[in-house]
């Protein structure tokens, strides 16, 4: 994080407490969803790296899945299981399972969000930041459905656009890497 000015790092705890706090209408019973420090360190390069520069494009967005600890993981298991995929998806960043493992290897960390002004346009979004910015995984579900973007030590730059059946079930589709998403996207 260098050269940042000081609005820039107010803005990035701002966004920081806003990947971490995503739960609290969904997951009322978990009041707390606390990263580790290595956590938060790749939530700030999440923020600082994705997500301050989505807000300066596009202006307010919602997180609709950020980080989520292990304390958080079981409850959303709970309830609702479906179209999770905790050791892939980078949303539990750095934090450990209970045999001191990471849930997702790739680390880095990862959130889901939809732009106010672009709800029904998630897909010129997600070619803005496939053009603009370094990222490892984007996962697009839809026109008018958040994106998921994750930042981490690999940069992948992979696209996977994601399928639905008739009866709701998300399947991989397209992909691509190192390309444009509108190069995936057609």
């Amino acid at each position: 994080m260098k050269n940042i000015q000081v609005s820039d790092i107010k803005t990035i705890r701002r966004l920081n407490q806003r990947v971490i706090d995503w739960h609290a209408s969904k997951y009322p019973n978990v009041s707390c969803n606390e990263p580790s420090n290595k956590s938060l360190q790749a939530i700030t390069d999440l923020s600082s790296a994705i997500l301050v520069p989505i807000e300066k494009q596009y202006g307010a967005f919602c997180i609709t899945y950020g980080f989520t600890s292990a304390i958080l993981l079981r409850e959303i298991k709970k309830k609702n299981p479906r179209g999770i995929a905790p050791s892939l998806d980078q949303h539990a960043a750095h934090e450990l399972n209970s045999e001191g493992n990471f849930f997702c290897n790739r680390l880095g960390a990862a959130c889901d969000f939809i732009v106010e002004s672009h709800a029904s346009k998630m897909d010129q979004v997600a070619n803005w930041v496939s053009q603009n910015l370094s990222f490892d995984r984007m996962y697009f579900y839809g026109v008018d459905r958040p994106l998921h973007v994750s930042f981490g030590p690999e940069l992948n730059q992979f696209i996977q656009i994601m399928e639905i059946t008739s009866d709701g079930r998300r399947y991989p589709g397209k992909k691509g890497a190192g390309i444009t998403f509108d190069k995936v996207w057609i």
